[in-house]
Order: structure tokens, then sequence, then C-alpha cells
């Protein structure tokens, strides 16, 4: 049995917008001063577990929330655990541009356009993906859960993604733990 600890990214800039229409100006959110304080208190929260292995979105806000609660570590960068895309804030960025900002993260297994499955887009163009697409995604990385030996993993992801195993949508740096065959 796998022992999951799921856990949603930090408020970002577009969960924090007052109309939610003006998504489209938040390409790949960053999180706000809110979400890192809820960062750093989920820090705090889990600051004494350890891990077998670290698993984290390639989207912005979770490698920022990401860098926050677990400070020393490197996750390993999984695309098909990002959000369900249907707004500029889950239009994801090149992994030369992600390395910037993220020097200590291997973005090596990343693809140019990881958020569209690889295909070649304008950078800025929303790709809405069915819910079918995002279960698809679930299943793979189903697959992937199931080829790694490691027990007790921590994964900061999305809501509507980790959605798939809560059954709600978690609050921003909210946690659940996943236990998986």
């Amino acid at each position: 049995m796998k022992k999951i600890h799921l856990i949603r990214h930090a408020e970002s800039e577009a969960n924090a917008a007052i109309d939610p229409e003006s998504t489209t100006k938040y390409f790949d959110a960053r999180i706000t001063d809110r979400g890192k304080q809820q960062a750093q208190n989920k820090y705090l929260e889990l600051k004494d577990l350890k891990f077998d292995l670290y698993v984290c979105s390639p989207l912005t806000r979770t490698m920022e929330t990401f860098s926050i609660i677990f400070p020393a570590k490197n996750p390993i960068i999984v695309d098909c655990i990002r959000e369900h895309s249907f707004h500029s804030c889950d239009v994801g960025r090149q992994p030369s541009d992600l390395k910037k900002d993220f020097p200590k993260y291997d973005f090596s297994d990343l693809k140019d356009y990881w958020w569209n499955n690889n295909k070649v887009i304008d950078e800025k163009q929303i790709i809405k993906e069915t819910h079918s697409d995002t279960k698809g995604r679930f299943d793979k990385f189903k697959h992937w859960l199931d080829s790694r030996n490691e027990k007790n993993i921590a994964v900061v992801s999305h809501g509507m993604f980790l959605s798939q195993v809560t059954g709600e949508m978690l609050d921003n740096c909210g946690h659940y733990i996943w236990e998986y065959k």
C-alpha cells in the first residue's frame, strides 16, 4: 500500500482574482503573498514527515508552493498531474523558461509544449481540455505510480486534478492522504 500525500498548490493570482473572467491575463499564475503564507503553514505542518519520493506539477504555482513546503528537496516534475486546462493560468511555459525560475529542478523529461500534450501552438493559446482528457492523464499518473517502488509520496498538484481522488475541491494548500493499492 502506498501512502500518497496530495497537496493542492497555494493561492495563486488567478485564485485571488475577484472577477473569474479576469483569469485570461494570468498565464502560468504565480502564488500570492497569502499563498506564500499558506505554504509556510503547510511546511510547519509537514516538516517532520519523511517521504520516499517528491512529485510536482510543472506549473509555476505548484513549484513555488513545493519550494516553500519542501525547501531542501527537488521533486520529480510530472506533467500529467497538471491542472485541467481551461484558463490562461493553466497554460504552461517552456522548460528553458522554467529553468530560469527554478534552476535546481530537472526539466529534462519535459517536452516544449507539455501543457498541450506536446502539440505546438501559440504559447498564449488556451486549449481547453475535456474531463475525459484529464481522466486520461490521471490514469497515466496511476500507471506511473504503479511503476514506482516508493511507499510514502508527496505530490503537489491542482484542485481539479486532485478532485479525481478526493471527490471534492481541496482548499489552497489543502492536504489529503490517499492510500493507493
